[in-house]
């Protein structure tokens, strides 16, 4: 982000590819994502709204907006099933919602019938939002209160 807000262009060559490792535990990717989520509201904060920053700061209202949306939905959702007689499915929302399932099959198409099988069953990755939603807001908190932050290192797994 220094660079960029000194006017440096940022460019990789095509033969350039990046690779996350996949992390062994939920405890270690919450330090993982801790870490991440941290940093990048830290530098926003200390770079300010800029010409530069704007977009990394409509990502993180985006991640904000997303996690009170989806929050209040599921809420609404429990309010709305505890309280009613019974519950229908509306066939036409049924049909908007299996838009995303479709979408997010064809996304991990590459990745073979083992991707698919994740990405079918939607609750998965909503469970796997919800877990980068806390992390978000425990950030916020932990900013909020001044809580020193740690590098949260995660130890490599040795491929044998």
């Amino acid at each position: 982000m220094a660079l960029k807000t000194l006017g440096a262009k940022m460019v990789s060559p095509m033969q350039c590819r990046t690779v996350t490792e996949v992390m062994p535990t939920w405890r270690a990717l919450w330090r993982q994502r801790m870490r991440w989520e941290r940093g990048a509201l830290e530098n926003v904060g200390a770079y300010g709204l800029t010409r530069t920053t704007l977009i990394y700061w409509l990502q993180q209202l985006g991640i904000g907006y997303g996690t009170i949306a989806l929050n209040a939905y599921l809420l609404l959702m429990l309010i709305t099933v505890l309280a009613a007689d019974g519950f229908h499915i509306l066939w036409f929302w049924a049909a908007m919602g299996s838009i995303f399932v479709i979408e997010r099959i064809v996304t991990v198409w590459a990745v073979g019938w083992r991707g698919r099988a994740i990405a079918l069953p939607l609750v998965i990755e909503i469970g796997y939002d919800l877990v980068l939603q806390a992390v978000f807001v425990k950030s916020l908190i932990d900013i909020a209160t001044g809580r020193a932050s740690g590098w949260n290192y995660v130890p490599r797994q040795v491929a044998q």
